[in-house]
């Protein structure tokens, strides 16, 4: 008997404590709604951070797509390259209908690349200056 009523006592309890907490989120869910006056400063938000994301982020990045872009299509023979995988060499041929540019890396070792695999390009010009310098301070 003694169990029944503690079963009655805590089931009275918790329909209890239900039946409060339903009554407080009915109560605010029947508060009333301002008109939409939060969402204004929200929208701004988002969009202040979206313009912070695309002026920090995005941009940059395009740029130095083109900067490379170019730099890559701007490739001749006789430049030095370094590629993607670190490799180091000197263009000898440049095929613009496939983007293919064929680097010698030591005497009778050629490996064609694709262009999109030069990660920097040194220009004839700074390549003999550099190897100039090079000889003059042996």
């Amino acid at each position: 008997m003694l169990k029944l009523r503690r079963i009655a006592n805590y089931s009275k309890e918790f329909s209890m404590s239900t039946s409060n907490w339903l009554m407080l989120a009915g109560q605010a869910g029947n508060a009333a709604p301002s008109g939409g006056g939060e969402l204004t400063p929200m929208l701004l938000m988002m969009a202040a951070l979206f313009l912070l994301f695309y002026f920090i982020i995005l941009r940059p990045q395009k740029r130095e797509q083109q900067r490379l872009e170019q730099m890559r299509n701007a490739v001749k023979k006789g430049d030095r390259v370094v590629t993607i995988g670190g490799i180091h060499g000197t263009v000898v041929a440049v095929d613009t209908t496939n983007n293919i540019v064929t680097v010698q890396v030591d005497r009778n070792v050629k490996i064609d690349f694709s262009k999109a695999a030069i990660a920097t390009v040194i220009p004839k010009e700074e390549a003999r200056a550099e190897e100039e310098a090079k000889k003059s301070s042996s």
